[in-house]
């Protein structure tokens, strides 16, 4: 029986980022009844504090580099300025559009939402805690989809004057002109991309040997070769120590191959990676038959059932990669399963992009996993400066990779240049389907169009490559 401080639902959804509002709306298209709970805002970090804004301010900052050549095609711009605070409030009018979009679908669904933090009674009641007091929902099933957040190091904790998370850059009101990055994985290296080009001075720590550990070497030189932004300035094996302050700067303290290195800036942006236990420590899962995985995530099937037979988890909650079109799908597979369809999730084919100058987009194998799992592989390599869509487009940077068994079977791709992130799902999807590199290279393409390359590298890896040379 419900009561004014009591719901009853057959699907709580807690959490209203990517995997979250898709699980809700698909558990509500499969006739469920919803609650959707959010303690911040509908969107997550994704929409308002991560992919979307972040993208948006890429993408502007790239129109000043594309200005630039303009000037080398003929058309004469003269001298460009940049409001940066009205670059501020068009992304910020981005994120508002989203939002109001993901509020009006859940609306048309009939969805539930309650503003608050969900904690777990027991494995069927969460209780949500809210502006206006606390509510009890009873639930058949529930999806955690409580995402990410920054991760903290100690000695640069974001409470630190000058010290900020990727968060917290996007929303600066104006273009700092010094900041160093704690961290070079892509997160890292986005935001060099989009601040050298509005005119920061960049800078890069990375306690690896190298930036982009999780991409090959080749991408990283790829990048490396197109801009000195991604050189200049980048100090590997360099181990953040801490943060002092010198006329009301903050100095980044660093071991850089054991000699000491002193960094001034505006801001100390640490992008170091994601961390999930503060969101995942306020479920109280304990109060469940929900277990974790070794690396401190929920442990969940391909269905994104966990151990606790009425929860499921999606998303950063689940585990790596922590990628937003990871919890779209597995959002859809949750709520689906939830409502008794038979849905799974195959993590085979996860697309990765970066989106850094000239973006970098991959799936698959690479060529060094593929020459591990196979005795016998064909690589085809085209540059995009043979793209007759790419010169056009004066965009010939980069180039595009595929990876194919001894018999002619896809296995990877790799995309490196203008609209790779478009480009890279044709690839995913050949993947998806078994296709072969006859199947890419007698597929008829637009011309000029850029995902023509992808068939130019299919013809290179049978050594019949038309435009490689």
């Amino acid at each position: 029986m419900e009561t004014a401080n009591t719901l009853a639902t057959d699907l709580v959804v807690i959490g209203a980022g990517p995997g979250g509002y898709t699980a809700a709306i698909r558990g509500a298209q499969r006739g469920l009844d919803v609650v959707l709970v959010e303690r911040e805002t509908v969107g997550g970090v994704c929409v308002n504090h991560g992919c979307i804004p972040a993208k948006s301010l890429i993408h502007a900052a790239g129109f000043q580099k594309d200005i630039r050549q303009w000037n080398d095609i003929g058309i004469e711009t003269g001298e460009v300025t940049v409001d940066f605070q009205a670059v501020q409030e068009w992304k910020n009018e981005v994120v508002r559009r989203l939002d109001e979009d993901i509020l009006a679908a859940l609306d048309q669904h009939d969805v539930t939402l309650l503003d608050g933090t969900a904690r777990f009674r027991d494995s069927t009641t969460v209780v949500v805690d809210g502006e206006t007091g606390d509510r009890t929902v009873t639930f058949d099933h529930a999806v955690v989809a409580t995402g990410s957040q920054p991760l903290e190091i100690p000695g640069l904790e974001f409470d630190r004057d000058g010290v900020i998370s990727s968060r917290d850059l996007l929303q600066v009101e104006t273009v700092p002109d010094e900041i160093i990055v704690v961290g070079g994985g892509y997160i890292g290296m986005e935001a060099v991309t989009k601040f050298a080009k509005f005119g920061s001075s960049v800078r890069v720590v990375e306690a690896r040997d190298r930036v982009l550990g999780a991409f090959e070497r080749e991408v990283v030189d790829a990048i490396q070769e197109t801009s000195e932004m991604y050189t200049d300035g980048i100090y590997t094996s360099a181990l953040a120590r801490g943060v002092e302050h010198e006329d009301g700067k903050p100095v980044l303290v660093v071991d850089h191959e054991g000699e000491e290195r002193r960094f001034s800036g505006d801001y100390v942006v640490v992008a170091a990676g994601r961390d999930t236990a503060a969101a995942r420590d306020r479920l109280a899962l304990e109060h469940t038959a929900v277990e974790l995985s070794d690396d401190g995530s929920i442990a969940t099937d391909d269905q994104m059932r966990t151990t606790d037979d009425h929860i499921f988890a999606v998303g950063d909650a689940a585990g790596e990669p922590f990628l937003a079109h990871v919890a779209y799908r597995e959002g859809k597979v949750a709520a689906a399963v939830a409502a008794g369809d038979d849905d799974s999730f195959d993590t085979q084919y996860v697309p990765a992009v970066m989106y850094t100058d000239p973006e970098v987009a991959v799936v698959g194998l690479s060529e060094a996993a593929a020459r591990e799992a196979h005795d016998t592989i064909q690589v085809g390599r085209v540059p995009m400066a043979t793209s007759g869509r790419a010169l056009s487009a004066n965009k010939p940077a980069g180039h595009v990779k595929v990876v194919a068994d001894g018999e002619g079977t896809l296995l990877g791709a790799q995309v490196v240049g203008a609209r790779a992130s478009d480009t890279v799902a044709e690839a995913t999807l050949a993947l998806e389907l078994d296709a072969s590199l006859d199947d890419i290279r007698t597929t008829l393409h637009g011309h000029p169009t850029f995902p023509e390359a992808l068939a130019d590298a299919a013809d290179d890896a049978v050594g019949e490559s038309i435009h490689s040379h």
